[in-house]
């Protein structure tokens, strides 16, 4: 959900910038589209597969659609293919890959009414033409309802942070939950909630065996607005601490752990209130790329993405990162998926 970046190549001469050199380089290439444009889907691997599940689109101006649909993407062969449908039609649930499996929790369909279920895409077998066959199944339900929750792991405990107690955000949760995922259908704990006011859309990765939160939306004014807060949780000591905060206020970023030491930030949303109300709800889209040290506390840019848009999902395998879906402006879905390769700078 967006609301608004500058272009991807912004200036980034703020306190805390690290300087143009540093320890990875970020090159983009395009792959083929995907069948559905969308954004708010579930992005994940299964084995040799980016799975894209659920998510919306705008047909028209006046009409949003939900999908039930699974694209799944062929990394070997680069070819698109449509994999089992949803049990509902589904977006903006919270996520992760593990042990060859996609799990979904909360999110919710048409009627915009946050949901507490939980789905798990797994692989069933190949069919008679050598294809892998999938099939989706009832999951742990969440402790509450929410929507766009955010969530990432650390070996094979699920965190979801956040997220709304309704569509329109008027009431938020900081609330952070664990769910041990080799337990199946196990318990959720209730971990230390984030510090400061309830807080929707912030970027949320692992990284090196710590969680990282950055940014996000707040509705405990009379006009909404954009935070560049940023924080770690220790799962350790159960412990938030703040950390550099953001360069600018920004909401909707994706983040990505990389090699236990760096957190990638895509597609910030910076717009504000003020901002739209001059210059339109597409004013804040931004393709730009920031790489936080976690050992350094310091933010560098890198290669922004080949098109400025928001909410990417983005998957990493090694130093390969698919990115798929989002919002190019408002009410229009990205149709592309961006190829990154990672490599260490000289």
């Amino acid at each position: 959900m967006m609301r608004a970046c500058v272009a991807g190549g912004m200036l980034l001469a703020v306190v805390g910038i690290a300087s143009a050199t540093g320890p990875l380089v970020l090159d983009w290439s395009q792959g083929p589209q995907p069948p559905q444009a969308q954004a708010g889907a579930a992005v994940g691997l299964i084995g040799e597969h980016l799975v894209v599940a659920g998510g919306t689109h705008w047909p028209t101006t006046d009409f949003k659609r939900y999908f039930a649909w699974t694209q799944l993407y062929n990394l070997r062969t680069g070819e698109w293919s449509m994999g089992p449908d949803l049990p509902r039609e589904l977006a903006y649930a919270a996520y992760t890959s593990y042990d060859g499996r996609l799990y979904l929790f909360g999110g919710c369909g048409p009627d915009r009414q946050p949901t507490a279920e939980s789905f798990v895409l797994s692989r069933t077998g190949t069919d008679a033409r050598g294809h892998p066959t999938f099939a989706w199944t009832a999951g742990p339900a969440l402790p509450e309802p929410l929507v766009f929750g955010v969530g990432d792991r650390v070996g094979s405990t699920f965190y979801l942070l956040a997220g709304g107690r309704d569509y329109d955000l008027k009431s938020i949760s900081n609330d952070l939950y664990a769910l041990d995922l080799r337990a199946g259908k196990g318990q959720w704990r209730k971990l230390a909630a984030m510090p400061g006011p309830p807080t929707a859309y912030p970027g949320f990765a692992a990284c090196g065996g710590k969680l990282y939160a950055f940014g996000g939306y707040r509705a405990d004014r009379e006009t909404p607005y954009n935070v560049a807060d940023a924080y770690c949780y220790d799962p350790a000591s159960d412990a938030w601490t703040a950390v550099r905060r953001l360069p600018w206020a920004a909401r909707c970023l994706t983040a990505i752990g990389y090699d236990d030491r760096y957190v990638l930030l895509f597609g910030p949303y910076l717009a504000s209130a003020e901002d739209v109300a001059v210059h339109g709800q597409d004013f804040g889209v931004s393709g730009a790329v920031l790489l936080y040290d976690t050992v350094t506390d310091t933010y560098k840019p890198l290669q922004p993405m080949p098109r400025a848009l928001t909410t990417i999902g983005i998957v990493r395998r090694g130093n390969d990162l698919y990115g798929v879906g989002g919002e190019l402006l408002y009410k229009i879905r990205s149709p592309y998926l961006f190829i990154g390769r990672i490599t260490q700078s000289r």
